[in-house]
């Protein structure tokens, strides 16, 4: 009996050492979930890049990346994905889509990401971007990459923000819907869009403040009725486009192992 009690708490001081670095390493899940009312806006996936505070997605009143301006004109990130890896070390990004697979999250959808690993020092800070549709180049994204702090969490729990609150255009193409990918999602004819085919507009990003975002696209279809895709309307969008929530996930073999080295503790203490 006294060698089966000095194994378990060895196994509680394992135990205790596994959540020690659980505090410093941790996995987590995301989940992004549509506030825009029926018949409202849609987002394309949404990419997060995970890193220590030295990455800016991008600065309002600055011309966009490489990157950002395919995101915001395409709603594709792979190359936003790869200015991230250049620029951070052990940086981590995620990309969390539709659950109907390719199509943008529209009104009423949830879609969750896999689980993955972040390490506090390295991870703390969050910076995300995503393309509105529909349109050629609008984009949320956050402009201060210390703005989502997540030491909160590592070691449990969870946070949860709004995105969207603010749309920007990129600057990048002159609203036009003849250059605008997902338009049959709202019933405007199909556009050609894709990256760079459109002239630039102003060539930097900026706050979209108008409460008629679309008054001045180009090939609008005519009589088309634009009030529930008005992003600028508190009223029918109070949290913005979205709210994503990041859960910290416990790993079911170290909760195993704290309950038995507790346990041991337990028994130890009967004993003596």
């Amino acid at each position: 009996m006294k060698k089966f009690l000095t194994a378990l708490c060895v196994l509680s001081v394992a135990a205790f050492a596994v959540a020690e670095s659980q505090a410093q390493t941790q996995q987590f899940r995301i989940e992004v979930t549509s506030n825009a009312p029926a018949g409202g806006n849609a987002i394309t996936p949404v990419w997060f890049g995970f890193h220590d505070g030295s990455f800016d997605v991008f600065d309002s009143g600055s011309a966009v990346s490489a990157g950002l301006e395919e995101l915001a004109e395409t709603g594709m990130p792979p190359m936003l994905s790869s200015e991230f890896g250049a620029a951070t070390t052990n940086g981590v990004d995620v990309v969390v889509g539709s659950p109907t697979g390719p199509p943008p999250i529209q009104p009423g959808e949830s879609a969750t990401s896999a689980i993955f690993s972040l390490d506090a020092s390295d991870n703390q800070f969050l910076s995300y971007a995503s393309m509105l549709l529909p349109s050629n180049d609008y984009f949320l994204a956050n402009d201060n990459p210390t703005q989502v702090d997540l030491s909160s969490i590592f070691g449990g729990g969870s946070i949860s923000f709004n995105v969207g609150e603010s749309i920007y255009d990129a600057g990048t193409e002159i609203d036009d819907f003849a250059t605008a990918p997902g338009n049959p999602l709202f019933g405007i004819p199909a556009g050609n869009g894709g990256s760079g085919v459109g002239a630039d507009q102003n060539g930097v990003a900026s706050l979209i403040t108008s409460t008629t975002p679309y008054a001045n696209f180009l090939n609008s279809p005519p009589g088309f009725d634009f009030s529930q895709l008005n992003f600028n309307n508190t009223d029918l969008y109070p949290n913005g486009l979205a709210t994503v929530t990041i859960t910290a996930v416990p790993e079911p073999s170290s909760l195993g192992f704290m309950m038995l080295g507790l346990g041991g503790l337990f028994l130890r203490r009967r004993r003596s």
